[in-house]
């Protein structure tokens, strides 16, 4: 399979694993972030194109260049997190919410005429439940995704766009696995506390975005999908009964 895919944040954590799995398909492979790749390995096979999602506020610039690199567009996948140092309500809702908007409003017709097309976000279990791990404006932006989702998935819907977020639960990836392999209680926990009876990865997440972006999901669009390993299918008092032994 070819084609172009955009991968915003596509240098490191999902959005890594999530290019490398493009790139196995034989896919080209642009990532928008504001740094190379500090993999030289996949530094060397994908473009760049460097955008600071904190201060855009138009996106088509960045999709221009990738296309005029790589071709129209065949996926447009969104990775990012904000990570800034500023007011967290105005970054989080810049950089998740606004930034995905700008570009998926200029990637609109950048996309190629014919094939397989797709857009997949990275939204959370967040966007539908509460929890003290993040803070208001993480909540409010994940949820906004999944309604940005929708939203686009009618309006792009009549090109053959299809528009899909995924909602993952805390996973491993490459670079904070260590901490969590190390706790063992905490290993214990999502153990006890997950139907599947373990901590997901960012292959999990991955293994779903790959799908939506593929022909195999060509009649499903405007959906928002737990990669939870069953966490959200358990009733709250079920959940504490079982981890206090009442």
């Amino acid at each position: 399979m070819s084609g172009h895919a955009l991968v915003v944040g596509g240098t490191h954590g999902l959005g890594r694993v999530v290019s490398e799995r493009f790139l196995a398909r034989g896919c080209r492979v642009t990532v928008l972030a504001r740094k190379v790749p500090a993999d030289a390995a996949l530094a060397a096979r994908v473009a760049h194109v460097a955008v600071d999602l904190e201060t855009l506020r138009d996106g088509a610039a960045p999709v221009a260049a990738a296309v005029a690199h790589a071709g129209p567009l065949n996926y447009l996948v969104f990775c990012q997190r904000y990570r800034g140092q500023g007011d967290p309500w105005q970054g989080e809702l810049q950089v998740s919410l606004s930034a995905t908007d700008l570009l998926i409003r200029a990637a609109a017709a950048q996309f190629a005429h014919d094939g397989d097309r797709a857009i997949a976000v990275v939204s959370s279990v967040y966007a539908e439940f509460v929890g003290g791990s993040q803070p208001a404006s993480y909540h409010v932006a994940k949820a906004g995704l999944n309604q940005l989702v929708k939203f686009y998935a009618w309006r792009l819907g009549p090109q053959g766009v299809r528009v899909n977020a995924v909602m993952p639960l805390t996973y491993l990836k490459q670079e904070s696995q260590d901490h969590y392999l190390k706790n063992t209680a905490l290993m214990d926990l999502y153990r006890r506390f997950v139907p599947l009876g373990r901590i997901g990865s960012a292959d999990d997440s991955a293994n779903l975005i790959d799908f939506l972006c593929s022909d195999k999901a060509a009649f499903i669009t405007g959906q928002a999908t737990f990669v939870d390993g069953g966490v959200s299918i358990v009733w709250p008092e079920e959940l504490a009964r079982g981890l206090t032994g009442i």
